[in-house]
């Protein structure tokens, strides 16, 4: 029973291997994530009523309008350490609900685009950053957990607001 316990895990990691050590496997997965991430969160920036887009938990909290903006600006700075540059992250026209998601769904869009054009080097690459060092699938996951946070943030608003948030989809 041993020898055929060992002789599975051996098959299973010679099979799953290669799958984990193809970048173009890794950059797949973070793509989808990414255009998972875009669509749910688009989901929890429609539920809340614009008439509450400003609409605060507490006074040092960002309004949900700002926890948004801040989840389309936070691409601007995980992606800068592939290309070197200093973050410029843009702002939405307005703070409107029709504003803010369009400004969320631009900025999930271009850093879809962005992802996509990553090449195998930069993702195993390691990066020096305020944060110390990180290869590029370290900050691309970061970058998905950092707006993983915001989003569940925004959905505490609308649990605020006694709006049910959308249900998580995978």
């Amino acid at each position: 029973m041993k020898k055929i316990l060992v002789s599975l895990l051996l098959l299973a990691a010679t099979v799953a291997a290669p799958m984990f050590a193809d970048q173009d496997y890794v950059k797949t997965t973070i793509l989808s994530r990414l255009k998972n991430s875009r669509d749910f969160t688009l989901k929890v920036a429609e539920a809340m009523p614009a008439s509450d887009y400003e609409f605060k938990l507490t006074e040092q909290q960002m309004s949900f309008a700002k926890q948004m903006v801040h989840i389309g600006q936070s691409f601007t700075y995980f992606l800068s350490v592939f290309s070197g540059q200093k973050p410029e992250p843009a702002n939405p026209s307005g703070m409107s609900k029709a504003d803010v998601v369009a400004f969320v769904k631009s900025s999930y869009d271009n850093a879809i685009d962005e992802v996509s054009k990553l090449t195998p080097e930069q993702i195993e690459k390691t990066y020096k950053g305020q944060e110390g060092s990180m290869n590029g699938l370290e900050d691309l996951i970061a970058m998905l957990e950092h707006a993983a946070h915001h989003r569940a943030s925004a959905e505490m608003y609308l649990r605020a607001k006694q709006i049910k948030p959308p249900s998580y989809q995978d």
